[in-house]
Order: C-alpha cells, then structure tokens, then sequence
C-alpha cells in the first residue's frame, strides 16, 4: 500500500549503488569468468546451506544428497538437450536458481516463512470456500454439501476468475504484476513480456497468463513463446487451489511450489531453448489495458464468471475425454495383460517404471519409488487432479511423510498431455500468425514444465 503512493526509487536507487560499488572490481574480470564464479557461488552457497543443517530421521544426509543430485542430473539433462547450448546466459540460470533457493529456504527453514505461507493457504481457502453459498442457493444444499469434484472446484474457479476480472478493473492486478516483473527482468535479465507472464501464472494459470502480453505475442521470439509456455506447465493456478486443498492437498505446499515455480519455469526453459534474439520488449514492462474495460465492478465480475465458465465447460471436457480414453487403453492392456498372466495391466503401470528413476532422483525413499512414479505417469497421461485424488484416496499411509510432500510439489503443475492442445488452441488463436512456432514448440514446453515441478521437488527433499 505504501509503495501505491510512494516511488520505489526510494529504495532501489540506494540498492542499486551499493551493488553497483560491491560489483566494482568483479567488472574488471571477463563475463566468463564473472559467470563462472556467480554459478560457483550459487552452488557453494546451495550445498553449504542444505549440508549445516542437522540429521534428522525424516531427513538424512544421504537424503539429502540425493536430491541434490537429482537436481544435477535435471540441470545436466535440460543442458545436454539444449537448442543453442553455447547460447546459454548461465548469469540467468545462476540468478534463477539461487532465488529459487532463498524461498525455499526461507518456507522451509524460517518459521516465519512458514507462517506466512500457512496463513495465505488458510487465506485463499476462506476466500474461495465463500462460493459454497452462491452453489447452494442455485443448486441448494445436497448438491453444495456434495463431494463431487465438479462442485467442490468449479464454483471456486468461477468466483476466483470472477475476483481477478475485479483486481484488474481497479489496476490492482496490473501494479502488483508491474512492480514484480521489475524485479525479475532486472535481476534475472529476461523481457519484460516474459517477466509478466511468468510472474501470472501462478493467479491465472496457462491460457490466460498469455492475455496480459497479447499485443506482443505475434512479435515474440521463439524462446519467449517458449518461456510463456513453459510458465503455464509449470505452475498451478488459484483458480484450481480450493480444489485440491479440498481434496486433503496441503495448501501451504502448494502455494510455495507456485511461487518456486517462477524463477525455476525461466531457468529450465532459457536452458532447454536460449534465447539468440533481441526481445522487443526486452528493457520494458508494461502491462497493457483491455480493448474493452468493464464499465464497474459488476460488469467486471460478470465478465470473470463469463471467462470462469468458459474454462470449466473446457475443463470438463478434458477431463471426460482423457479419462475415458485413458481407461479404454487400460482396458485393452489388462485384456492382453490377462493373457501374458499380467494382472492388472495399465498405461500407468508400464510408464510409472520409466518414473521411478526420476522419483529416486527427487530423494524420494526407496519403498515408495514404484508407487510414486506411477502417480507421475497418471499426472502426465490424465492430469494433476487425478493424481492428486490417488495420492490422496489410496497412497495415504503408504507413502511416508517425506515421500507425500515432495510428490505434492511434483505434481503441481499443469505439464501433461491435455494441457499441450488447451495451449496450442488458446496461444493460436491469439497469434496466429505464429500457431506454426507455438505447435512446434508445445512438447518440450511441457516437458520443460514437469522438469521445473522435478526441480522443485529436489529442493524440497534437500531442505525438509
């Protein structure tokens, strides 16, 4: 509220002196080795910091190491894969990663990081658990009081994107979007557009992040497009949140892995696909105002629920078609299954071997691998509220402590299969002069954006 009225020059100039004259006489080495030595910072700081903490039984040393690893391999992988690995700005990595770092240090180390996360959990679920009333008077109170996921979630999301059309009508929105984007684009070195998506996507989730910025997105390069894409796979949005804290998701977990999201979405992406342009937008931030403003606040909430409903009609749709696509291949499995004396014979079954290396990686314990990467698998092939609800239904009291929370940052994101055409469909038909670029560049967005969730996950088991 302050800083509404008051210019924060008043704080980043002075800031922005004294590490002008701290970085004095590193600006006399080469970029080379100044890089060289901001990723060696970044690392000691990282392993010192993780290592200095004592052994805990939920929490060991060898643990630890693993996660720790994980990342490494994760990072190495994105690197080897990399469209223009000499393109790289590792001053950008090293800078993601290291805020990345801070805020999960800060959440799972800090009592009053913790507190504040805990309390915007409780926040978000008071806030958007208010739709029960608005259900119940349509629909009345069986229907309200029901456990079914289209109304524990749809009426949330309808009032959440209601509330965000409201926060955009007053400015809100756009000022807090502003001020945070300054701080990555200066930071971190990335465009002003990119900033703004990324730093969206965890109130707006993937599709609509992108109308913030769609007067540049036909002049995007391709690493942006590839940045705004990555960004939507690897977060949630609010809108979903009530919906899975319903579902005996831990809130505060949740709200963290969105916000980690950010820097780490920018780090894996400007790894796996660099940027080799000059960005239009690349020492600007602006967020531009709707062709059509609201003429009030109702009219503003109207439009929110108008664009609410839009997204669950899609929504739903998703989900019935995958699903049931997913159960018929399971069906045809377990029938050819029953013939190799397989029982039980599943899509998720198959390819939740191939995630049981990358759950070990995350550090999750060895008796929880096999259950864990097949709850990855079924997040990729359906989505993450299906994983969630299994994790939840039938993985509880199996899957140790350890093991749940660094599977429920795992899973936060939107990175599967039906995601990839909701992207596509919603970015072309906002650029389609680029639906070409956007097509091509979908998989390995979304594979970007379950890689950035894997990362997250690491930390988690580094700092538990």
């Amino acid at each position: 509220m302050l800083f509404n009225y008051v210019p924060t020059t008043v704080v980043t100039k002075p800031c922005g002196k004294i590490i002008h004259v701290a970085a004095t006489p590193f600006m006399y080495l080469s970029p080379l080795v100044r890089s060289l030595l901001y990723a060696a910072l970044v690392a000691v700081v990282m392993i010192a910091t993780v290592f200095s903490f004592p052994e805990k039984e939920e929490s060991t040393r060898v643990q630890r190491i693993i996660s720790l690893f994980g990342m490494g391999v994760f990072i190495g992988m994105l690197v080897l894969t990399s469209k223009h690995r000499r393109a790289i700005n590792w001053n950008t990595i090293s800078g993601s990663m290291l805020l990345q770092f801070l805020l999960a240090l800060f959440v799972f180390r800090s009592s009053v990081g913790h507190d504040i996360f805990d309390w915007a959990s409780k926040f978000a679920q008071g806030y958007l658990s208010k739709a029960h009333y608005g259900t119940a008077f349509v629909f009345g109170d069986t229907v309200a009081n029901a456990s079914a996921f289209a109304v524990s979630v749809f009426p949330a999301l309808i009032f959440f994107a209601a509330t965000v059309q409201i926060l955009y009508y007053f400015g809100a929105l756009q000022w807090l979007l502003g001020k945070c984007s300054f701080v990555f684009t200066k930071l971190l070195g990335i465009s002003g557009a990119e900033a703004v998506v990324a730093v969206a996507s965890p109130f707006l989730g993937q599709g609509e992040n992108a109308l913030l910025i769609k007067p540049y997105l036909p002049v995007l390069t391709d690493a942006e497009l590839h940045q705004v894409m990555t960004s939507g796979f690897a977060t949630i949005s609010g809108s979903v949140l009530y919906g899975y804290i319903r579902l005996g998701v831990d809130g505060g977990s949740l709200l963290t892995s969105c916000i980690m999201s950010i820097p780490c979405s920018i780090a894996v992406s400007k790894l796996r696909y660099p940027e080799t342009d000059v960005p239009v937008t690349m020492n600007s931030i602006h967020v531009p105002e709707e062709e059509e403003k609201a003429n009030n606040i109702l009219d503003a909430a109207a439009r929110g629920a108008g664009i609410g409903l839009t997204i669950i009609l899609s929504m739903a749709a998703n989900l019935i078609t995958l699903l049931a696509l997913l159960y018929a291949v399971n069906a045809g499995l377990t029938w050819i299954g029953n013939f190799l004396t397989i029982e039980n014979l599943t899509l998720q079954l198959i390819t939740g071997y191939i995630f049981v290396p990358i759950a070990w990686l995350m550090g999750i314990e060895n008796k929880d691998v096999v259950t864990v990467g097949q709850l990855l698998a079924l997040k990729v092939w359906a989505n993450e509220f299906v994983a969630y609800e299994e994790m939840i239904s039938n993985s509880t009291g199996v899957l140790s402590a350890r093991s749940q929370l660094i599977t429920t940052y795992a899973l936060c994101g939107f990175a599967n299969l039906g995601s990839i055409g909701l992207q596509v469909s919603v970015l072309g038909g906002l650029a389609k002069s680029r639906t070409a670029a956007i097509s091509s560049l979908a998989v390995s967005a979304m594979l970007c954006g379950a890689m950035s969730t894997w990362i997250s996950a690491c930390l988690a088991g580094m700092l538990l």
